[in-house]
Parts: C-alpha cells; sequence; structure tokens
C-alpha cells in the first residue's frame, strides 16, 4: 500500500512506496524528500507504479519531482494503463517538479506507471496531484495568417474551427504515390472507411535528391513519392478528402543517403541563410521547386494543411541542427517567399514541435501541432502533449496530432477534454501490423460517432459560403 501525504490541496506520493520491477530505490542524490527516491528506468521493460487515493472526484494537477543526473532521458507516463505521455528532459540540477498534465479523476484508487521509453530514465522522487479546475477549451475563430487565402482554403478554415472540441479527423499518411494506397485499402478492408485526411511527403521534389551511399530503402522511397503532388489533387478534387503535406528536406548541399538527417549531411543553416552565399542560393532554389509543385494544388483549388519543418527541437533534421533561432528564421523566410513571391493563397500553415522556445510566434502560424508515438497497443489520450502544444499560443488555437503511432480512443478524448483535431498515423507498419492499433480498436474508432471519416466529410470546400 502506498504512503500518500495530503497538505489540504495537494496530495503527494512518494515513489519509493510503490511497486518496483527492474528498478531500485536509492539514496545517494541529495534533496530528496521521503527516504529515497526510485532509480530511472535502465533497461527494456522496467517500470513502476504508486497509487493515489482520490476522496473527491474533479480535475487534479499532476507533477513530478525527478532529477535527470545526465544525458537525455525519457519515460512514458501511464495513468491507470492509459498513456498520457513522456517525461522528456535534459539534465537537471537536482530534483526539480514538473508539471505533466491535467487529470480528470474519479473518487477511489487510481494508478501512475512510469515505464522506460527510447533512453534511460529519470529518477522520481514523488509524485503530486493538485485539485485545480476544469480545463477550457473554447476557441474563438480566429484569421488565417495569411490574409489572401484562397475562397476554398477559407472554406476549410472555417468547417476545421466548427470542429474543434467536438470530433476529430480521421487521417493517414503514406509515402507511396500510387491509388490506392496500401494503409487506405487495410483500412477500408478492416473497417469498411477510408480517413478523411491524406498524409503526403514531398521529399523527392528538390534537387538534390541524388546522394552518396544510398540505401535501397532510400531510392524505394524516391521512386514511390513521386505522383504525390497528382494524387494528392485527385483525392480532394475527386474523393472530397482533405491533403496535409509535410517535406522531409534533403540537404541543398547534399550528403549521403537520407540527407534530411543532420547526422547525414553537413548542410550549414545559419549559412544558407545569409544572402549572398551559395548555401542561400541553392536553399532558395529548394523552396522554389516545392512552391512550383504546389502551384499545381493551387490551380485545382486544393487548400494544403502544410506541416514543413517537422519536429525541429529534436535537431534529428537539419532545420533544428543549430537550434531554435535559425529554425524560426527558416520558417518566417519560407512563409515570407511562399505567400509574397509565389502568392501560394491554398496553405495552412502547421507548426509541429510543443517546444516553447521553438515557436515562432502566435501571428506566425495557423494550427499548432506535435508528433508522438505512444506505446504500441496503447490508446491514451495523450493529454501533456496536448497541453503543451496548446500553450505556445496560450490556448487560443486548433491543436493537432501531426504524426502517432497507436490512435488515441475517442471515448477518452472526450472523458479528458483533450479534443485533437486530427490524427495523423504514420505509413506501413504502424497500420497494417495490427499492433500499433488493432483491427478491433481501428474499428471502434472509424465507427465512432465523434471520428469523421472519409464519409463523413460534408461539401467543405464550399462549408460557411453562401454562394
Amino acid at each position: 500500500m502506498n504512503t500518500s501525504i495530503s497538505n489540504n490541496s495537494t496530495i503527494i506520493v512518494p515513489a519509493e512506496s510503490g511497486r518496483l520491477h527492474g528498478v531500485e530505490i536509492a539514496s545517494e542524490a541529495t534533496g530528496f524528500t521521503g527516504t529515497g527516491y526510485v532509480k530511472g528506468t535502465h533497461k527494456d521493460g522496467d517500470w513502476f507504479e504508486v497509487d493515489v487515493h482520490i476522496a473527491e472526484a474533479g480535475h487534479y494537477n499532476l507533477g513530478i519531482r525527478y532529477a535527470i543526473p545526465d544525458g537525455r532521458r525519457t519515460n512514458a507516463i501511464c495513468i491507470d494503463g492509459d498513456f498520457y505521455g513522456y517525461i522528456i528532459s535534459s539534465p537537471t540540477e537536482g530534483f526539480i517538479t514538473e508539471h505533466q498534465c491535467t487529470l480528470r479523476l474519479t473518487e477511489g484508487v487510481h494508478t501512475v506507471t512510469i515505464l522506460k521509453a527510447w533512453d534511460n530514465g529519470a529518477d522520481v522522487d514523488c509524485f503530486m496531484f493538485t485539485r485545480t479546475e476544469a480545463p477550457v477549451l473554447d476557441r474563438s475563430p480566429r484569421k488565417l495568417i495569411n490574409p489572401n487565402a484562397s475562397a476554398e482554403t477559407v472554406s476549410l478554415w472555417n468547417y476545421l474551427n466548427s470542429l474543434f472540441g467536438n470530433a476529430t479527423l480521421t487521417g493517414q499518411h503514406t509515402a507511396s504515390s500510387f491509388a490506392p494506397a496500401k494503409e487506405f485499402e487495410y483500412i477500408r478492408a478492416t473497417t469498411g472507411e477510408q480517413p478523411a485526411i491524406r498524409g503526403f511527403d514531398l521529399l523527392s521534389y528538390t534537387l538534390a535528391t541524388e546522394t552518396d551511399e544510398p540505401t535501397a530503402h532510400k531510392l524505394l522511397e524516391i521512386e514511390e513519392n513521386k505522383g504525390s503532388i497528382e494524387t494528392a489533387i485527385e483525392w480532394t478534387t475527386v474523393h472530397n478528402g482533405i491533403v496535409t503535406l509535410t517535406w522531409h528536406w534533403y540537404a541543398p548541399t547534399g550528403g549521403k543517403d537520407k540527407t534530411f538527417y543532420t547526422k547525414n549531411t553537413d548542410f550549414n543553416l545559419p549559412l544558407a541563410l545569409t544572402p549572398g552565399t551559395i548555401e542561400h542560393e541553392l536553399l532558395l532554389a529548394d523552396m522554389d521547386c516545392v512552391a512550383e509543385q504546389l502551384k499545381k494544388l493551387r490551380d485545382h483549388n486544393v487548400p494544403v494543411l502544410w506541416r514543413p519543418l517537422h519536429e525541429a527541437d529534436g535537431a534529428w533534421f537539419w532545420w533544428g541542427a543549430f537550434g531554435a533561432e535559425p529554425c524560426k528564421q527558416l520558417w518566417r523566410l519560407l512563409y515570407d517567399r511562399f505567400t509574397n513571391l509565389h502568392q501560394l493563397n491554398n496553405l495552412i500553415w502547421v507548426w509541429n514541435s510543443s517546444v516553447q522556445e521553438w515557436y515562432p510566434g502566435e501571428e506566425e502560424t495557423d494550427i499548432d501541432s506535435c508528433d508522438i508515438y505512444a506505446p504500441s497497443g496503447n490508446y491514451g489520450p495523450v493529454r501533456k502533449h496536448f497541453e503543451l502544444t496548446d500553450a505556445l499560443a496560450g490556448g487560443t488555437k486548433m491543436i493537432a496530432f501531426g504524426e502517432n503511432g497507436a490512435i488515441p480512443d475517442p471515448d477518452q478524448l472526450i472523458a479528458t477534454s483533450t479534443p485533437w483535431l486530427w490524427y495523423m498515423t504514420w505509413g506501413e507498419g504502424f497500420v497494417l501490423d495490427g499492433k500499433s492499433t488493432t483491427d478491433e480498436q481501428l474499428r471502434k474508432i472509424y465507427d465512432h460517432p465523434s471520428s469523421i471519416t472519409l464519409g463523413r466529410l460534408p461539401n467543405w470546400r464550399h462549408f460557411g459560403r453562401s454562394e
């Protein structure tokens, strides 16, 4: 039985009072409370959990007091078995207390589990549950950041605003331009439905896709991606679907294999942002190449949920390798060139990071999003990362799930007031293996009344227009 300490408004549960698997209680570090702390998870399968006794149902802020002695550490956080997010942290100076997310808890006993993720885990001292108010989800409709957005783009924007907090758009990425894509065929065969949003990549459309030491997978990916623009046009004009585009941008100066990865190129973004350099010329040339492709969508009146420079804060892509400021400068340059030079008025600009330091600004994005992959087969609401992303603009914007593996359960999204506007399951194994999301769960999601599938989309291209 856990030992809980209450100081009127906060319940404190020492980590060392929990059930441990593969971890141990330690006391060598200074600054812990209680009798010790749980030393971080190090091996796959390590976990520990504590129970908290809730006397009064309501909303509670979950805080975790932890320390990171060295390196980057990650832990998955589950509440009653459901995934709520990750502790992701660099080294700390001793123990710190960090708010994780708001929980809606019924009266009774609830369990918090800490699992090893992809790195070693944090040293955890205790868990804190503090009464709070219910989350406020009201959103006053905002205008698109491009004042000259096309009529169809405004209509899509109007439709998205009508959905937020009420329903979630189903989405599926495919690396292949071929139609029908295998992921979509699998979903249709399993559920009888298709996703409302189809995700494409522009990785084959820039000037330096021929690289040294190409792997077979890289070559296949480039080849299969060609034709994505034409398939995207068909998805909207023929099927009434919604399109989102991301861009694994091959480094303009080349490198080996997949040069969008930092490790495979020496491309220097600060230098490329300096006018007069060859890197700058190559950077602009790539932008112009992609702009020409996006114009094809524009000329067919196809609006795009446009998500460039994704996952920059992770630094594994070259656009994030030099820190936040160069990346934000690149975002602004990209917006200016696409909007003012190329007149791409069919783009809804989707930012993709939940880290405040990297945020270009409230007036420089339309929708904010993040990419999180839950443990396979866990359909929790990913509440922590929704809150982090929502905080970027002070709770004023629509929030989307840019990439995911396992799909959050719609009932949990409703119960926890976590209104992801859409999710975008990544391609191939994340849907085809039946493990990230089982077939039974996939059927539940696509049949759920709060899930907007392709067949449930209205004529959104004229939504809110009187013509």
